[in-house]
Parts: structure tokens; sequence; C-alpha cells
């Protein structure tokens, strides 16, 4: 009998050992925390009517990691293996979190890095990587265009007039037009709806000119012309399809990271589809050609 319970408590101890071998977290042990290459949250934007959670964006400065919202404004940043520092080492320090829409006030948080893993449980993370409480933006400028006529024969030879009007929710707001002459906004962008596809018109190309306006909570506008099948000496040709049009501006926000709009894109600044990666909620812009 006592060597069968010798046999018996050898078992348990094997099974208690092998158990505890596979486990990468001790029960007993709260200092013991999980591979950490993963944050998450959710962002919240505040006076949007339509609740657009999705593509909201957020990066990582220093490392430069970077994510959108889905459509419930959730998100997840993850420090891929391959990232590492100078000389191969593995990045450590503190680095901020934007989120950013561009015409909604930025935010950001402080996110620790040890040896390239989230140190959980530190600063706004919680022990299971989650951002502790949800990232609120609210609004700063309202952006709201309207094209006359809405609607077109792909054959009209007529000027299409495009207005543009803004207005602050609170302080007021600096805008930036590039290429602006005449007090005119300085490019339109289309984007086809059906198939996804950019057109860009840029009345004066050669023009090197960056207007500043200050925009308050009287409304403000700014308007271009255009015209179809280059009828204006301009090469813009639009196939039939719903379009919408979007001005060429940008949005000054004092303490944001220039680096931030570089991230999304290096032609991002430029009167080039890449800029329609920089997140804004607007309103209006519809245009249809038939």
């Amino acid at each position: 009998m006592k060597a069968k319970r010798r046999i018996q408590s050898a078992l348990a101890l094997g099974l208690l050992a092998t158990w505890w071998g596979a486990c990468t977290e001790s029960p007993f042990e709260n200092d013991i925390k999980p591979v950490a290459r993963v944050i998450r949250g959710q962002v919240q934007l505040v006076d949007d009517p339509q609740d657009q959670r999705a593509g909201v964006y957020v990066w990582m400065d220093g490392a430069n990691l970077s994510t959108h919202t889905d459509s419930t404004g959730k998100f997840e940043l993850v420090i891929p293996h391959t990232l590492v520092g100078a000389g191969g080492v593995a990045i450590n320090g503190v680095f901020r979190v934007y989120f950013y829409v561009a015409n909604y006030g930025f935010a950001s948080v402080e996110i620790a890095v040890r040896d390239g893993l989230f140190q959980y449980n530190q600063g706004d993370l919680d022990n299971n990587g989650n951002l502790q409480d949800p990232i609120r933006l609210f609004k700063i400028l309202t952006i709201n265009t309207i094209v006359a006529p809405p609607s077109v024969a792909q054959s009209y030879d007529g000027p299409i007039d495009m207005q543009t009007t803004f207005r602050a929710t609170g302080d007021s707001v600096t805008i930036v037009v590039p290429k602006s002459v005449g007090g005119l906004l300085g490019g339109i962008f289309f984007r086809h709806k059906q198939t996804g596809k950019i057109y860009i018109d840029i009345p004066d190309e050669g023009a090197d000119t960056r207007e500043r306006i200050v925009v308050g909570n009287e409304p403000l506008s700014r308007r271009q012309v255009f015209q179809l099948n280059g009828t204006n000496f301009r090469e813009l040709f639009l196939p039939v399809g719903d379009f919408e049009v979007i001005p060429f501006f940008f949005i000054e926000q004092e303490k944001m990271p220039a680096a931030l709009l570089k991230s999304l894109g290096e032609n991002v600044e430029e009167p080039a589809p890449e800029y329609l990666k920089i997140p804004f909620r607007r309103e209006g812009g519809e245009f249809q050609v038939f």
C-alpha cells in the first residue's frame, strides 16, 4: 500500500511540474505578465451626427506604428516582432499615441514600452493592455460643400460652382489653402463612388501660395468653378457616375507633431490622391454626371 501511495504521489508531482512548465503566467504571482505586443481601445467622436467611428487614425510617435478604428470605434495597435531600435536593440521608452481626425481636436495618451513590449498595468493601460477610458474627440470645424448644378450630363460645357462653408464650433480655427488665387480654393478632388477612382482639378498648377484663413463661429465660404471635358483648358474628364467633391485645404492644430501627417503618406500634403488619406468628417459634396 505504501509503495502504491509513493507511485501516486510521484505521478501527481510529475503532472504538476508539466502543467507548471506549460504555463506562461503563474496564477499565484500577479507580477508575471503575458507577452504584451498589443494594446486596444475605443474612440468616440463627440457631436458626429452620423456616428462615423470608422477610420480614426491611431499613430504612435517615435515608433511610427499606426492603425485605424473599425466601425465601432475600436482599434488594436501591434508592435511587430521585427521592430527594433538602433543597433538592433528592442525599443524602450515612453511613447505618445495620437488619435486624429482633421476637423476634430486630436487626443493622445502615453504608453510605456520595455524591450519591445507594451507595459501593461501602467499609465493609461490596464493589466490586459486595454485603455482604461474611451478616447473622446470633439469637433472643432464643420465643413459643408455644395455643388451647383448638382447633376449634369457628361456633355455639359457650362460652369459648375463648388462652394465650401466652414464654421468653428468653439474657438477660432485656422485653415490653410494651398495654391489659392484670388480668394478661391486652390484645388478640388472628385472621388467616384462606384469605382473609388480619384480625379483632381488644380486651377493653377504653378501657384506657390498658401493662404491662411481664420474661421470663427460665423460661417465663412470659399468657392471654385470647374468645367467638364477640358472646356476651361484644364484636364478634367469625369466619367458617368456619382461623385464626392472634396476641397483641398489643411487645418492647423497647435502642438500636433508635424510627423503625424507625414506618417499617412509621403505626398499627403500635395495635390495628389494621397491627400485623401487624411481623415475628415465632411458634409455635402454630392455631384452626379449622367
